[in-house]
């Protein structure tokens, strides 16, 4: 039911508020550092419990001068950056998978003169296959495979008698992280520990074995049944349900209506299912897949390849990457996790920009489960408005005709330096 039908005027929400990058000032065990954040990158507004724990414990211990120190899962930068404070003769690394991390720490490099280097990365793999470092600092990540693979990859980056820091919360089995790095370290310290969460330090000894070899970075062909047929597409360890499509995005693609000839934009990508589908369902579909994940970009690219599409594959923070370009559908299933916690920011700047990209008659088709109410944004700037499928765990809104869109929206990184 559109908001006319209820008596109430349509409303233009403002849609720049998350892409911007603000100057903040963050408070840490080593003091406060300034650095740029935004919604969408986990803990934006302030360190989390985890990393003020890895800092006390970094701050302790000391870092020397001239040491090259890597912040692996950087996020903003606060780790890195903190670090760099304590000890400005150091040489800094920050890595991410992230576009909207990656870039914020780039623009704390550019703006602020830290002395760093940014990588956009799938763990380590993108950073030369020579590079050392003295100090690893990492808040691991949600996911068994993805964390245990950090800890691998600092293993071999480290040079013999480095030290790596690495925390996390107990929801996402920092304890059991612990026990794998004592095992492949030979020896673990808790370094710190506090309300649900802890650090440990280990240090690389001479003469030990490597880690087990893994298959993380191993791309993978997989295949889910939609619509009555066999899909096919490439994914990998680090993708959110990349063993098989999740039961909401496999909702999504059954309720996928197109017309020939349109344009469809597979917003938060993945490893491209939505976009696999879309591309058959009627003649001449023309399909956009964007994510803010390298691995997804990748994934999505592979997916194309697989199967012979034409797809255009985007690096995109929600639909930031995009800007001036129009869709004649935007189908997305939104994030709502962001690190160990749920967070809605980045599923409302889905709906936000689905809205901004669209044409005057264009449609939005976003799947959720079914507690989460979407549904008054979307009767908020879509003149129509209305649930197409539900069920007890999922489901699918539509909302067609965009009002409001921000014709003006210019294209990223938007920054604002007043704050700090």
């Amino acid at each position: 039911m559109s908001d006319q039908k209820r008596g109430r005027p349509l409303v233009a929400a403002p849609s720049t508020g998350y892409h911007v990058y603000r100057l903040m000032a963050m408070h840490t065990p080593v003091g406060q550092v300034r650095l740029f954040s935004k919604p969408g990158i986990y803990s934006w507004r302030r360190p989390d419990r985890a990393a003020n724990l890895l800092l006390q414990a970094v701050k302790a211990d000391g870092l020397p001068g001239g040491a090259r120190v890597l912040d692996l899962g950087c996020g903003n930068g606060v780790i890195g950056f903190s670090a760099l404070e304590l000890q400005p003769d150091i040489e800094l690394h920050l890595a991410d998978s992230s576009l909207a991390a990656v870039t914020a720490a780039r623009l704390a490099v550019d703006r602020l003169g830290y002395a760093a280097k940014v990588w956009h990365s799938d763990v380590t793999a993108d950073l030369p296959e020579e590079q050392r470092f003295d100090v690893i600092l990492t808040n691991l990540p949600r996911g068994r495979l993805l964390a245990e693979q950090f800890l691998r990859e600092a293993w071999q980056r480290l040079e013999v008698g480095g030290r790596l820091y690495l925390a996390g919360v107990t929801n996402i089995g920092i304890r059991t992280r612990i026990q794998v790095a004592a095992e492949w370290f030979g020896g673990v310290e808790v370094a710190a520990s506090g309300p649900r969460c802890r650090v440990a330090r280990v240090v690389k000894r001479a003469g030990m074995r490597p880690p087990p070899p893994g298959e993380y970075h191993v791309w993978r062909e997989m295949s889910f049944e939609a619509r009555g047929r066999t899909w096919h597409y490439v994914a990998k360890p680090g993708l959110f349900s990349w063993e098989h499509p999740d039961p909401g995005t496999l909702t999504l693609v059954e309720q996928l209506r197109l017309r020939s000839g349109e344009k469809v934009l597979d917003l938060g990508c993945g490893a491209g299912q939505v976009g696999l589908v879309a591309s058959s369902l009627a003649e001449g579909v023309q399909v956009t897949m964007a994510d803010d994940s390298l691995l997804a970009v990748r994934a999505a690219e592979r997916t194309a390849a697989l199967n012979g599409l034409s797809a255009r594959v985007v690096a995109s923070d929600c639909g930031s990457a995009l800007i001036g370009e129009r869709f004649d559908v935007v189908a997305a299933n939104p994030p709502f996790h962001l690190g160990p916690g749920i967070e809605h920011d980045v599923a409302r700047q889905f709906i936000l920009d689905a809205r901004d990209l669209l044409e005057a008659k264009g449609r939005l088709l976003l799947v959720a489960n079914a507690f989460i109410p979407y549904e008054d944004e979307l009767e908020r700037i879509f003149r129509r408005s209305e649930t197409v499928y539900k069920d007890e765990r999922y489901k699918v809104l539509l909302g067609a005709r965009p009002v409001g869109r921000d014709k003006k929206r210019q294209a990223g990184p938007l920054v604002d330096m007043g704050r700090s």
